[in-house]
């Protein structure tokens, strides 16, 4: 029977759910190290991502609600590590499958934890000190991932007033899980004041965004931190219509969403095509009162539809319903439970904190050296190459090849029934004793080439 190539098994499974995939884990050691491995967790999301599948909406009410996506039937309780019967959890922010948490300050170690709900592991954020010379006026969070350093951080801002009209100082913390350690950062600029509905940071493109006013003329703007160079910068709003307004800033599609409520009026949704840039504002759609969905007193956008033509929007925390792009039309969503009055977020399902990597530190071990590969054994071909020696021979030989091989080009190393893929063209190869070597090509697919202690003559 032929035996698929170890790729294409990696991009099947990179599809699939996660809770099928925790199943899958009790198949066999290989696809248990091979479904754990940090490089496969991230393939999964990246596909998660890019076709908007394995998402769930979480709703916030007197407890965590999970709801299926785009089923939308049944809420079920999130048993995470918070949960408490006489406390309402505040959900700080969502990224990569990932939840930040918090009970509030007052509850030390802990008051704050990064969970993921579906693999059930967490991480506990530690109480921070906060020193400041005055009682403080706004207390805000964010929660997102620094796409350089591939690490996910929590931001706290704390904003208090001073004796100089229009002037706030501020206290920034940033808070990472990779170092597991709170760092003071730059202050917040002095002139921008935070006060606005939405109190946590809004997560896109490797930075949280905030709505803000600028003293003393009253103007309002956007400001982002970059969690990677945690450098604030401000993000103009569209040119919208003039009047008595209440902007929200949101997050939709992965792209930054501003929402522009006129009061008993309309509600307008923009969204921001490409990050940054002003000019890439739309006005995505409007919802009118009374005539659309009756009177209220705001609406949120939460995610779209599969196919983009619909968007679920949430209605003054009491009810969730669809609002179709095209006819203008909206529909109730039901869903069983009594959870009202909630705030709901949508979740991309995630493998990320199941890997045994982000739980257990262990001592590396100095990479042993390696026999020769059989080169006389190698196919024929431009695409495919191998590399051997020690650990110093081949760094040398794969930085030589960097750059010249093709990106379908991979290899795979087994070890003790472990799996681990690695791109050559991105010098990802982590040498440690190896039984044998397999190299992989679109054309050739997998093909072993055993390690023995003398060169063929």
């Amino acid at each position: 029977m032929m035996e698929l190539p170890m790729p294409l098994i990696m991009d099947i499974l990179s599809r699939l759910p996660v809770k099928d995939l925790l199943r899958f884990r009790c198949v066999s050691k290989t696809w248990k190290y091979l479904i754990d491995d940090s490089h496969f967790i991230k393939l999964h999301l990246q596909h998660s991502l890019e076709n908007t599948t394995n998402l769930a909406v979480v709703i916030r009410s007197s407890y965590l609600y999970s709801v299926e996506f785009p089923a939308l039937d049944e809420a079920i309780i999130i048993d995470h590590p918070l949960k408490s019967y006489d406390m309402g959890t505040e959900v700080l922010g969502s990224c990569n499958g990932l939840l930040c948490l918090s009970n509030g300050e007052k509850h030390g170690i802990n008051g704050t934890v990064v969970y993921n709900p579906v693999t059930r592991k967490s991480r506990q954020v530690p109480a921070s000190k906060i020193k400041i010379p005055y009682g403080y006026e706004h207390l805000i969070y964010g929660f997102g991932y620094d796409l350089v350093n591939d690490d996910c951080k929590v931001v706290r801002v704390i904003q208090y007033s001073t004796n100089r009209p229009d002037s706030y100082d501020s206290e920034v913390k940033v808070f990472s899980l990779k170092a597991s350690s709170w760092r003071k950062v730059q202050d917040f600029p002095r002139e921008y004041l935070l006060c606005y509905r939405r109190r946590w940071g809004v997560y896109v493109n490797g930075c949280l965004n905030w709505m803000a006013t600028l003293k003393p003329d009253e103007s309002k703007l956007i400001v982002s931190f970059d969690l990677c160079s945690e450098v604030y910068k401000a993000v103009l709003l569209p040119k919208y219509s003039a009047g008595e307004v209440h902007l929200t800033v949101e997050v939709l599609g992965q792209c930054l969403c501003l929402l522009i409520k006129y009061p008993t009026i309309r509600s307008e949704v923009w969204v921001m095509k490409e990050y940054g840039v002003e000019e890439s504002w739309i006005k995505l759609f409007t919802v009118a009162q009374p005539d659309m969905i009756g009177s209220f007193e705001y609406v949120r956008p939460i995610v779209y539809s599969k196919d983009g033509s619909r968007v679920l929007l949430e209605q003054d925390r009491r009810k969730l319903i669809w609002f179709d792009l095209q006819s203008q039309t909206a529909e109730s969503v039901e869903i069983s439970g009594n959870f009202y009055p909630f705030a709901a977020t949508v979740l991309v399902e995630s493998l990320v904190l199941g890997s045994r990597k982000t739980h257990k530190k262990n001592k590396r071990k100095e990479p042993e050296p390696l026999g020769n590969v059989n080169i006389a054994a190698l196919p024929n071909s431009s695409e495919t190459k191998a590399i051997s020696g020690n650990h110093s021979q081949i760094r040398e030989q794969r930085n030589q090849m960097h750059g010249k091989l093709l990106e379908s080009i991979c290899m795979i190393i087994f070890q003790r029934n472990q799996i681990r893929m690695y791109v050559l063209l991105h010098c990802q190869i982590h040498l440690k004793q190896r039984p044998f070597l397999v190299i992989c090509s679109k054309e050739l697919g997998c093909r072993r080439y055993d390690y023995i202690s003398k060169k063929p003559n």
